[in-house]
C-alpha cells in the first residue's frame, strides 16, 4: 500500500537531537514500492540515527521532529510506544550489520524467525514451521531444515546475515531498512546478499539501504542521498549522482573508493603530515634500512585443526616470498586460510608441515625463546584494534608498553617516543591521555599502526586493517600505510577479502581457496588476466563503481 502519490515512505524536514544540538537536520526523502534509496556518508554523518528514527528507536532522550514522516498513510510521528510493536516487523523490517550480535546465540535461528509468526499471526505450529522453512529457502539457505535447527554461532557470516533477513521479512513488511548489511563480508557472500535484496526490491519491497560502500550502492540503489554532518548534501538518481557528483563531499567519497585505482594512488585529500623518521626506541635491534632480497619466505606450509569427526586442513601446501620494501597481498573468501597463514608467518601458530624463514634464518621451526629477540622485526595490524587493546590503558600507556617492550618504567625519553609515534601516524599528542573507547575507528587504527611500528620492524602483517572502516577513513589508513612503506622501506604481508584494496596496495598477489593458493602472480596480472576460475568468480562478484 502506498500514498495517493505512489510514495511508500515520505520523510520531510526530519530533525533529531540529543542534548544541545541536532545530529540530523532538515532531512527529506521518499521511497516508492519496489524502490531502493541508499543513504551514504561517513561514520557519524547521521545515517543510522535517521534509520532508527523511522523505527521509533532513536533513543529515550532523542528529540524527533519532522514536517512529515508517513509510511503507507500511517503518520509515524503519532505512533506511541506500544503501537511501535505493531509497526516493527509487520510494517518495517530491520536488518543490522552485526548479525551475530542481533541473533540470540542460545536459540536456533528457526525459533527466532518463528517468534514473529507466533506472536503476530494466527498460523498453526505446523503452518509456522512450513513458513520458516520457506523463508530460509527464499533467502537462499542451503538445507533449510538443517539451518533452522542451528544457532547463530554455527553459521558463517553470510548464512547469519541471511537468517537475519529472513527474520526481518517474516511478516512481509512493505519497507525494509538494511543498515550496512554487507560490510565486512567477502565478495561472493556480499554478492549473494545483494542479489537477495535485489529480489526483494523487484518483488515490490521498498528498501532503505544504509551504506558507506558506494560500489555496493551503485549496484542496487535506484536513488542515493549523500549525508554529511547530519544533512543531505546531494540527492538524486544513483547513476547521475555517482557519474556526475555536484557536491565536493560526494566527489571526495568517490575518490576514496580503492577499486579501479593503480598502485600508489592517493585516495584521501589533504596532507598526511606524518613524521619523516621512526623514534629511536632503543628497545630492539631492528633497522629502518630496507634489506635486500627476500625478507620472509613461506615454504609448503600446512596446518590442521581437530574437529569432532577428524581434522580440518586450514592451510594446505602454501608457499610464497615477501621481498624487501614490497607488499604481498593474500586475498580470498572467509575461511580460505588467510588469517591462519598470517599467524604462521608471525610465528604465533606452529605449522604441521613446512616452515617459515625470516631474513634467511629459521623462524617457525625454532623455540619461542629463540624467536623472542627477533620478534621486533615483524609487527602486526589487525582488523579490530579494539579487541587487541587493553581498554583500561590510555593511548600513552599502550604505546609506552610497545616502546619499552613491556617495561613498567616510564621516563621522559619514553614520553618523547610516544609523541614521535603519534606524529608518525598523524595523530595529535592530546590523544595520548584518552582510552581506546574514546577514539574514532580511524584513530584507533592509527594507534594500532603506531604500536606495530614502535619496535622499528622491517615487516608488518596487515590482516584486514581497513575492512571495518568507512570509505574515507579507510582511504586515510591505506594512504598512511603506503606513505610509511615508501618512507621507511617497510615490507607488508597484506590480507584482505576486498579485491579493490588488495589491488591498490599489492605488488604481488596470491589468491587462496580452501587453504590452498590457486593463483599467484604480479598484482596487475592477477586482476587484469586472471587464470583460475575461482579468481574470475571473485572478480565478477566484487561490486565496483563505473569509471
Amino acid at each position: 500500500m502506498t500514498d495517493d502519490d505512489g510514495r511508500l515512505l515520505q520523510v520531510e524536514s526530519l530533525t533529531v537531537g540529543f542534548g544541545d544540538g541536532p545530529v540530523v537536520q532538515d532531512v527529506s526523502f521518499s521511497i516508492g514500492a519496489g524502490q531502493c534509496l541508499a543513504l551514504v556518508g561517513e561514520s557519524g554523518s547521521g545515517k543510522s540515527v535517521t534509520a532508527r528514527s523511522l523505527m521509533g528507536m532513536a533513543g529515550d532522550n532523542a528529540r524527533v521532529d519532522a514536517s512529515a514522516m508517513r509510511l503507507s498513510g500511517t503518520d509515524l510521528l503519532d505512533v506511541r510506544t506500544r503501537q511501535w510493536r505493531m509497526v516493527r516487523g509487520s510494517r518495517i523490517g530491520f536488518v543490522l550489520q552485526d548479525a551475530l550480535g542481533s541473533l540470540d546465540p542460545l536459540r536456533p535461528v528457526g525459533r527466532e524467525i518463528d517468534d514473529a509468526l507466533r506472536l503476530r499471526t494466527k498460523l498453526s505450529r505446523a503452518e509456522r514451521s512450513q513458513r520458516v522453512l520457506q523463508l530460509l529457502t527464499d533467502v537462499g539457505m542451503d538445507d533449510p531444515v538443517l539451518r533452522a535447527g542451528q544457532r547463530s554461532g554455527e553459521l558463517s557470516g553470510g548464512l547469519r546475515q541471511r537468517a537475519l533477513i529472513a527474520s526481518a521479512i517474516a511478516l512481509d513488511p512493505p519497507l525494509l531498512i538494511a543498515d550496512e548489511p554487507t560490510t565486512a563480508l567477502d565478495a561472493t557472500v556480499q554478492a549473494q546478499i545483494l542479489e537477495l535484496l535485489e529480489s526483494l526490491r523487484d518483488a515490490g519491497t521498498g528498501i532503505l539501504l544504509i551504506s558507506h560502500d558506494l560500489a555496493v550502492v551503485s549496484r542496487i540503489a535506484d536513488n542515493v542521498a549523500v549525508m554529511s554532518q547530519g544533512r543531505i548534501v546531494e540527492q538524486g538518481a544513483t547513476s547521475q549522482v555517482l557519474a556526475a557528483p555536484e557536491h565536493d563531499y560526494t566527489r571526495r567519497l568517490l575518490q576514496a573508493v580503492p577499486s579501479g585505482h593503480p598502485r600508489h594512488t592517493r585516495l584521501s585529500t589533504g596532507t598526511l603530515q606524518i613524521s619523516d623518521r621512526l623514534p629511536e626506541t632503543g628497545a630492539v635491534a631492528g633497522s629502518t634500512d630496507p634489506a635486500p632480497g627476500t625478507v620472509l619466505e613461506a615454504n609448503r606450509l600446512t596446518k590442521h585443526f581437530p574437529t569432532p569427526t577428524g581434522r580440518f586442513t586450514a592451510v594446505d601446501d602454501v608457499s610464497f616470498t615477501l621481498s624487501a620494501g614490497s607488499t604481498f597481498g593474500l586475498v580470498g573468501e572467509s575461511g580460505s586460510g588467510k588469517t591462519t597463514t598470517a599467524r604462521l608467518a608471525l610465528g604465533l601458530t606452529a605449522p604441521d608441515g613446512g616452515d617459515v624463514q625470516l631474513f634467511g634464518e629459521p623462524w617457525s621451526s625454532v623455540q619461542e625463546r629463540q624467536r623472542r629477540r627477533r620478534r621486533p622485526l615483524i609487527g602486526a595490524v589487525y582488523q579490530d584494534p579494539m579487541s587487541s587493546f587493553d581498554p583500561r590503558l590510555t593511548v600513552e600507556q599502550i604505546l609506552t608498553d610497545a616502546v619499552t617492550a613491556g617495561n613498567t618504567m616510564r621516563t621522559a625519553r619514553h614520553r618523547k617516543q610516544v609523541k614521535q609515534l603519534l606524529e608518525l601516524v598523524g595523530l595529535p599528542e592530546a590523544l595520548a591521555s584518552r582510552g581506546p573507547r574514546n577514539l574514532s575507528g580511524g584513530q584507533r587504527q592509527r594507534v594500532a599502526i603506531a604500536r606495530a611500528l614502535a619496535p622499528r620492524p622491517r615487516i608488518v602483517v596487515c590482516d584486514e586493517p581497513a575492512s571495518s572502516l568507512d570509505v574515507s577513513i579507510q582511504a586515510q589508513v591505506l594512504d598512511l600505510l603506503d606513505e610509511l612503506q615508501r618512507e621507511f622501506g617497510l615490507s607488508y604481508l597484506f590480507i584482505s577479502h576486498d579485491l579493490g584494496v588488495v589491488r591498490l596496495m599489492s605488488d604481488q598477489v596470491a589468491v587462496m581457496q580452501g587453504g590452498r593458493i590457486v593463483e599467484q602472480a604480479a598484482a596487475e596480472k592477477v586482476f587484469s588476466e586472471p587464470e583460475h576460475d575461482y579468481t574470475r568468480r571473485l572478480l565478477e562478484a566484487s561490486p565496483r563503481l563505473p569509471r
